[in-house]
């Protein structure tokens, strides 16, 4: 541990003495809070006075901010204890303005953008408070939020770093429609469903690319990351194959325009020891060239016994800005892990009746010395950009990733007659999965009469080859009220070994189209291809596919006087599935079809914004049992999702952030050649979701910078089983957190299921329940320099 620490410390000293810069007004002003607050108001527009709707705006002094985001209008307002303070103003797709302000009395203040470069369009600028005005996750450009015709989410830096996120499913638990931790206690991968369909494969973005293959294989650490999009619904015109529920795309920390410097421990429940240090800035007088440096080390138990949570990553970025029309950033990673696989814990003592008792929370169900699970992934690419003139902008994003991982457990299959005896079964497997993935797109802003184009068109590309090998064995039984390990398990029968290319070209076209002052319409078309080679190294046979499929999305936004804007949508998508029926024909892709509507508010003068939408999802081509060839499939199946959402982001006075969310999913089998599960519930999505955290903070008086956070998640049941046989029952958690903000040191204690609730978070059948996470306490002491 000591030597890692070392390695990495000693690799961020070079940017340490490089960041050394004199103090900025902001870190060595400070604000009077006993003096009366003054108001500052005005509107930001662009360079041909259009209004800017969605602009951030943040007023600093020392320990200060106030956030505040222009309405429909392009209006906006801030009050403040009167003094000097530094305002900045950012929009994506324009360049930030930054100036220093005097408030004494009321006064009114406009700002015009400039044209901005890439740096601000893929979100370098880190948005402040709770809301964003915007997402390029959706439709790939600077649109604000309100005028995209399909609920989209946005989870701020300043979210991730008051709740102190340890997890991607941490950061996007709090968001409405999306289930995580679906399998319950679980360190190696983050597992999302988003209105009922599982996202944690194709549906996990990074850098509004694809990440992962079709196989759950990495696990990105929040710290490398400064805000999640989530997109509900059909994603496909724009990514390509996914499931019908949605997407997660992960931003990465950039290189930023100001000196960074920032150090963080942490210590915690199940002996977790962390730190983490963040290191940025410019590397040359006119901000031209800039750099950022992101490590960290850890070494963690966990609430399973024999289960560690240990990882290590250092991320390095480089921004080139040749010129004002250019920018390069240049962004790499190198991560390992150690840690351990998921429980099989029968349903019978967890939450059903065992007359033996109670299965305790941290049951560890393999053996000491033969369970591992370890994983090596790294990155390297770019995001490339030239705005040629006013009219067109070239760009160009491209990854090439790795992720190997290999492990071994024995896990449990269900109790004897005794109640108390676990069968164990032995599994060992590994993935090497090589991935390179490209997007070029030039976008196009026009006028047509009283039409404003902005038009999109791209070639997305991506190759991936992933080499997977498993193996099973019977191993011993055991006894899983007092278990005695110990036992030897036998060698592994592999009976899987299969190499997978796969090649993906899409064409895609978007004009996203603003009629007038009021109406915006949405169309988007694109045309996927798909080679897909199975080369099965045991059975000695090569499959090959080669689907293509059309994917489109139109949607319409009505944007009223009043920050009302009503809209409806119709979007698809389509995801290849691999092998062949009993006759040999290979399987043809799923398709879903999503007709969505809702209204969303962004109220005036207040920095806050509210969703509400219903939607229906329907999943063709699912592959369920062959009702007359045994361990085979046919493509008969049909699932429906249907439902509501109401989310709410902001803050109700300057010093008090919010969120809240609210989801209803019917989700049933609508087509199946099970008679047991048709018209039942799919297993794993819970019925409801309920959600609010607030986090409030002082600024005057004694106890300025005292901070205070509480939040309370509600899960609905679940369906354990395909014929619904049982029932995952509902659970309350509370979450909660303080922090105190002096100069340039942040302490924080911050807590999940915070009453230590012991639930199920999971079962797929009676033989395969799990547990949910338990009591986390965390320690943080942040210390910027």
């Amino acid at each position: 541990m000591r030597f890692s620490i070392t390695v990495l410390l000693a690799c961020m000293l070079p940017a340490i003495a490089i960041a050394q810069k004199p103090v900025s007004f902001v870190e060595s002003c400070r604000p009077d809070p006993a003096a009366p607050r003054v108001s500052l108001s005005g509107k930001v527009a662009d360079p041909s006075g259009a209004p800017l709707v969605g602009a951030s705006l943040a007023l600093r002094c020392g320990n200060f901010r106030q956030d505040a985001r222009t309405t429909g209008d392009g209006t906006y307002r801030l009050t403040a204890p009167a003094g000097s303070y530094l305002i900045e103003v950012n929009a994506p797709g324009f360049d930030m303005a930054a100036e220093t302000v005097q408030l004494t009395q009321p006064q009114q203040r406009d700002f015009t953008l400039q044209t901005g470069t890439y740096s601000s369009i893929i979100t370098v600028t880190e948005p402040g408070g709770f809301f964003a005005g915007s997402s390029t996750s959706a439709t790939k450009t600077d649109a604000p939020l309100i005028e995209i015709p399909q609920s989209v989410s946005v989870v701020t830096q300043d979210q991730l770093t008051s709740r102190n996120v340890q997890t991607v499913n941490e950061a996007i638990r709090y968001t409405g429609g999306v289930d995580v931790d679906t399998y319950g206690t679980e360190t190696r991968y983050d597992w999302i469903n988003i209105r009922g369909f599982d996202q944690s494969t194709y549906g996990l973005c990074r850098d509004n690319s694809r990440w992962q293959s079709g196989n759950v294989s990495g696990q990105i650490d929040p710290y490398m990351i400064q805000e999640v999009d989530i997109v509900k619904g059909p994603s496909s015109v724009l990514y390509g194959q996914n499931q019908p529920g949605g997407l997660v795309n992960l931003v990465t920390k950039r290189p930023p325009s100001r000196p960074l410097r920032e150090l963080v421990l942490n210590y915690g429940s199940f002996d977790r020891r962390q730190v983490a240090a963040d290191f940025g800035g410019p590397l040359d007088p006119d901000g031209s060239l800039r750099y950022r440096l992101t490590g960290l080390y850890r070494r963690s138990d966990t609430q399973v016994k024999f289960v560690p949570d240990d990882r290590w990553f250092v991320a390095p970025g480089l921004t080139w800005n040749p010129s004002s029309q250019i920018t390069w950033t240049i962004l790499g990673d190198y991560q390992k892990d150690k840690t351990g696989w998921s429980q099989f814990l029968p349903s019978q003592g967890t939450f059903r009746p065992n007359p033996n008792g109670k299965i305790p929370r941290d049951t560890f169900t393999g053996e000491p010395g033969y369970d591992f699970f370890h994983r090596t992934q790294w990155s390297g690419g770019s995001l490339f950009e030239d705005r040629l003139n006013d009219t067109w902008t070239v760009r160009n994003t491209l990854r090439y990733s790795s992720i190997y991982y290999n492990g071994n457990t024995a896990f449990g299959g269900g109790l004897q007659d005794d109640l108390r005896t676990l069968n164990r079964f032995a599994f060992g497997n590994s993935l090497d999965l090589k991935l390179f993935t490209m997007d070029t797109n030039a976008s196009m802003r026009a006028k047509t009469g009283i039409v404003e184009h902005s038009v999109l068109f791209g070639v997305d590309y991506s190759k991936s080859r992933s080499t997977i090998v498993s193996g099973f064995a019977v191993a011993p039984s055991i006894d899983i009220f007092h278990p005695v390990y110990g036992a030897a398990i036998p060698a592994l029968f592999t009976y899987y070994n299969t190499r997978q290319p796969v090649s993906l070209l899409g064409l895609y076209l978007q004009d996203h189209m603003k009629i007038g002052p009021r109406w915006v319409l949405t169309l988007a078309g694109r045309h996927d291809s798909t080679d897909i080679t199975t080369d099965d190294r045991i059975g000695g046979t090569k499959t090959k596919q080669s689907p293509t499929k059309f994917t489109e999305r139109v949607g319409l936004t009505y944007l009223s006087e009043i920050g009302l804007a009503p809209y409806a949508s119709y979007s698809t998508s389509f995801l290849p599935v691999t092998g062949v029926s009993f006759s040999g024909q290979p399987f043809v892709p799923t398709e879903g079809k999503q007709i969505e509507g809702g209204v969303k508010y962004q109220p005036k003068g207040s920095n806050s914004f509210l969703t509400a939408d219903v939607f229906q999802i329907t999943q063709t081509n699912v592959q369920v049992p062959d009702p007359n060839h045994p361990f085979n499939s046919v493509q008969q199946g049909e699932i429906r999702s249907r439902g509501y959402e109401v989310e709410a982001v902001g803050n109700l006075v300057s010093t008090l952030n919010f969120n809240a969310a609210y989801s209803h999913l019917d989700q049933t089998v609508t087509r199946t050649t099970d008679p047991t599960a048709l018209g039942k519930r799919p297993p794993l999505a819970p019925d409801q979701l309920f959600s609010v955290a607030a986090e409030y903070t002082l600024v005057g008086g004694a106890l300025a910078g005292l901070g205070f956070g509480a939040g309370v998640r509600f899960i609905g049941s679940r369906a354990g089983d395909a014929a619904n046989t049982i029932e995952v029952p509902s659970y309350t958690l509370l979450d909660g957190s303080v922090r105190y903000l002096w100069r340039n040191v942040e302490l924080q204690v911050s807590g999940t299921n915070l009453a230590d609730k012991t639930y199920v978070a999971v079962c797929t059948s009676p033989s395969y329940c799990n547990y949910g996470l338990a009591r986390k306490v965390i320690a943080t002491a942040r210390y910027h320099f």
